[in-house]
């Protein structure tokens, strides 16, 4: 019995010396974050309309260079590489008795209640060497800069032309999204 209780402590005690062994690691994990501002071209202000008041039917406005310019200044603060679009959308206008309040389309040229939005990416003082055609009235658009690295900014332009013709002479309003994806 002296025996077996001496061989008991005897395991008890190298099991106390082997014990358990373990090992371990970590996770390392960054979730993709995407996040834009539209500012103005000198950074002061958040963008919000481009006013161009009356024009004539069919007049091509395109905004202006320079840190004073009316482009925007699209802020970047993605951890990620995106690609920029860009589409609009409009509703018809309340009546203001000048012709019948209608609906103006985007489209790939300007027409009868057709403007013709197009776009790009610029420097502050230069606008884009190509422009690209707008014409979708949903998201996410069309591409204008592809495979932008994270956390780079950029200058947009944006250039419209109105409708050849209209339907009324009333106020419209064009609402322009940029979207990161």
């Amino acid at each position: 019995m002296k025996r077996l209780i001496t061989i008991i402590l005897a395991v008890l005690f190298i099991a106390s010396i082997a014990g358990a062994v373990e090992d371990s690691f970590t996770i390392t994990v960054t979730v993709e974050y995407i996040g834009i501002n539209l500012r103005t071209a000198d950074d002061g202000a958040d963008y919000v309309n481009w006013p161009l008041g009356t024009v004539a039917a069919g007049a091509v406005n395109t905004m202006t260079t320079g840190s004073a310019g009316n482009h925007v200044l699209v802020k970047n603060g993605s951890n990620v590489a995106l690609d920029f679009s860009a589409y609009s959308t409009t509703v018809a206008p309340a009546s203001c008795g000048y012709g019948t309040a209608t609906a103006w389309t985007a489209g790939t040229a300007a027409g009868a209640d057709i403007y013709l939005l197009e776009g790009g990416k610029g420097t502050v003082s230069a606008e884009p060497g190509t422009y690209t055609t707008f014409p979708d009235m949903v998201t996410p658009g069309t591409v204008y800069a592809a495979a932008e690295p994270a956390g780079t900014d950029h200058h947009f332009y944006a250039r419209f032309t109105t409708p050849t013709s209209v339907s009324d002479g009333c106020e419209h309003t064009i609402t322009v999204f940029i979207v990161a994806q």
